[in-house]
């Protein structure tokens, strides 16, 4: 995100890039103004950067789009508009100055005591300085006078040029009372030759003095910079409060997770105890299996021995003795095989209901989700009302048809009608039809009681032109609670041309699931 430079500016003649005093001040559209040479190497190096098509205010990050007819950073910092008022503000002080030194003598980088004053240039002048002042003919004219002879230097001086923006080199010397607009006499001619009052500048001056609109403009800067410094405090808490929501929210995954692993690893371990279980179960069975052949093996070994040992030595009476023993003992050997044949042994572990697992894992995926929800708070500004965000405003017209024949309404009426609603709304405004005339206004006072008591008031001027349907939108600073069922009237006052009215009334209306019921008012 851009930053901006803070604001470590003594006062409106320092630079806010170098910090210096201003040097041949130039201004952006917002006002911010700064070096010549500063300005150049911001753009400069933005461009060199960026490669954008404009600059934004080191100061404010307000947007500045680069002119067309500019090629070079040079070029732009160059057709920026000189601040005047900063140039006489800086002579000012330099002429104020206890230490008068020639100014001229100074761009020449030497240094003088100034005798003279130019009340023309704001120029401090040597002697020498003066002779060659009033020598060249693009000065000859001007006036000069002794230091020592002012009451009061800067009262003299002619320092707060006001050069025109638009025509190159025309001083402002006329004021559009019309238009409040100082112009030149280009200006005047091009733009305001059907304007009704064009003054001399002196003399519009002379009467913005005598009225309030400096102090008014200075309360109401006071109040927007009350609401400035109101809106940031409150996004400052929202920051605040995010973070630590953020913080919180962290720590409750945190819990939730670890406690979710904490069953899975718990699960886990259960699972592999069962399947160890298991496992041993199994293994243990074929192994006793094994255990039994192997002894029988040797069983057979021995017999096959005994049979050998029989035949080889012994009478014929032993051998029919121990062949009936070793057929008894081979009849158990068959029925242990036939017995133990029959059983599998051949195990396989199994893992059941793993496809369940991962569907539990998608359903998790689909869970906890995180999203951010705004909260809907007003600020108390002091320079406007500010009505709080509305998901949805619904209206309607309960008429069937207008008309503006000869009972339309004339000069000062005033309306009032009754109504009640099925349940408790915010009512955010009226609507009232406008002037026949498409391109006239009305004064209109409007409002909504209870009984004896305003719950809003507002005036307005409605513009026709405005109109859709030939009505426009009367909206209330703040919306007003309506409860259900309760009696209100609403009352409408219009002054000004003939007016459009309603006919044909419905008594009940009902607008997306609110029904409104209207008494007319005798």
């Amino acid at each position: 995100m851009a930053t901006s430079i803070e604001s470590h500016v003594v006062d409106i003649t320092t630079c806010a890039i170098c910090l210096e005093k201003l040097n041949i001040p130039k201004y952006l559209p917002c006002l911010h103004t700064f070096c010549e040479s500063c300005l150049q190497t911001y753009i400069a190096a933005k461009f060199e950067k960026e490669h954008k098509q404009g600059i934004e205010c080191p100061v404010c990050r307000t947007s500045v789009t680069i002119p067309k007819e500019v090629n070079t950073p040079d070029e732009w910092a160059k057709v920026l508009p000189l601040n005047f008022l900063i140039v006489g503000l800086i002579e000012k002080e330099r002429v104020e100055s206890p230490l008068k030194q020639c100014m001229v003598c100074e761009r020449m980088e030497t240094k003088s005591e100034a005798s003279f004053i130019c009340v023309d240039c704001s120029d401090l002048l040597c002697s020498n300085c003066k002779k060659h002042h009033k020598a060249s003919k693009t000065s000859c004219d001007h006036e000069i006078k002794q230091i020592n002879e002012l009451s009061s230097v800067s009262e003299s001086l002619k320092a707060f040029k006001n050069i025109c923006p638009e025509h190159k080199g025309e001083e402002l010397k006329l004021f559009c009372a019309d238009h409040q607009t100082p112009c030149c006499s280009m200006c005047v001619s091009i733009n305001h030759r059907r304007c009704e009052k064009v003054l001399s500048i002196e003399n519009a001056a002379i009467e913005y003095a005598t009225n309030d609109k400096v102090k008014d403009l200075k309360t109401h800067l006071g109040n927007v910079d009350s609401d400035v410094k109101a809106i940031i405090k409150d996004r400052a808490s929202a920051k605040e409060n995010i973070e630590k929501e953020y913080q919180q929210k962290k720590k409750d995954l945190q819990i939730i997770f670890c406690d979710l692993v904490a069953k899975i690893n718990e699960i886990k371990i259960r699972r592999e105890a069962e399947l160890l279980k298991t496992y041993n179960e199994a293994k243990e069975t074929i192994e006793t299996s094994i255990i039994i052949f192997q002894n029988k093996q040797k069983n057979i070994e021995n017999e096959k021995q005994i049979l050998d040992a029989v035949v080889n030595g012994a009478s014929n009476i032993q051998v029919m003795i121990e062949v009936e023993k070793l057929k008894k003992h081979l009849q158990e050997h068959n029925q242990l095989i036939q017995t133990k044949v029959k059983e599998h042994l051949d195990y396989e572990l199994l893992l059941k209901n793993v496809e369940n697992i991962t569907k539990l894992a998608d359903q998790m995926e689909n869970e906890c989700h995180i999203t951010c929800k705004k909260t809907n708070t007003c600020i108390e500004l002091s320079s406007m009302i500010v009505t709080p965000n509305v998901s949805e405003i619904f209206s309607f017209c309960r008429f069937r048809s207008f008309n503006s024949n000869d009972l339309r309404f004339r000069g000062a009426n005033k309306d009032a009608i009754c109504f009640s609603v099925s349940k408790e709304i915010e009512l955010c405004g009226l609507l009232s039809y406008v002037c026949c005339n498409d391109s006239s206004t009305c004064d209109v006072i409007a409002s909504v009681k209870h009984d004896t008591t305003d719950l809003v008031k507002v005036s307005n001027t409605i513009d026709s032109k405005v109109a859709q349907d030939k009505m426009v939108r009367i909206e209330f600073p703040t919306p007003v609670k309506l409860l259900a069922n309760k009696k209100y009237h609403a009352i409408v006052l219009m002054k000004g041309p003939d007016c459009y009215y309603g006919y044909n009334g419905k008594t009940v209306v009902d607008s997306n699931g609110v029904v409104f019921t209207f008494e007319i008012l005798s």
